[in-house]
């Protein structure tokens, strides 16, 4: 399984893409939850968007896309990485004290 870097200049953003940023950021939920999307992240000027997507080929990594509510918005470069690391997110242990 590969990890690719999908990036993308962001438009202005005008009402119809407002409108679809709710389904958008549960389709991105649903995508973490299920352990494909692995980074998600938009510059802090809103011009630029970058996330990692876990998948096989860069078809199925089309096909993810395809599926997101703002894609027509957005014009992706899809980027196959050699190798992606990535910090653990442990949550800490329970104290009964």
């Amino acid at each position: 399984m590969s990890v690719f870097i999908v990036e993308s200049k962001i438009p202005v953003i005008n009402d119809a893409m407002m409108s679809l940023i709710p389904r958008h950021r549960q389709y991105v939920e649903k995508l973490f939850n299920e352990g494909i999307l692995k980074m998600y992240a938009v510059s802090e000027d809103r011009t630029r968007w970058w996330c990692a997507i876990k998948a096989e080929t860069e078809i199925e990594v089309m096909d993810i896309l395809s599926q997101m509510p703002i894609i027509d918005f957005l014009k992706p470069e899809i980027h196959n990485l050699m190798f992606f690391d990535e910090a653990i997110r442990e949550l800490p242990g329970y104290s009964l004290n």
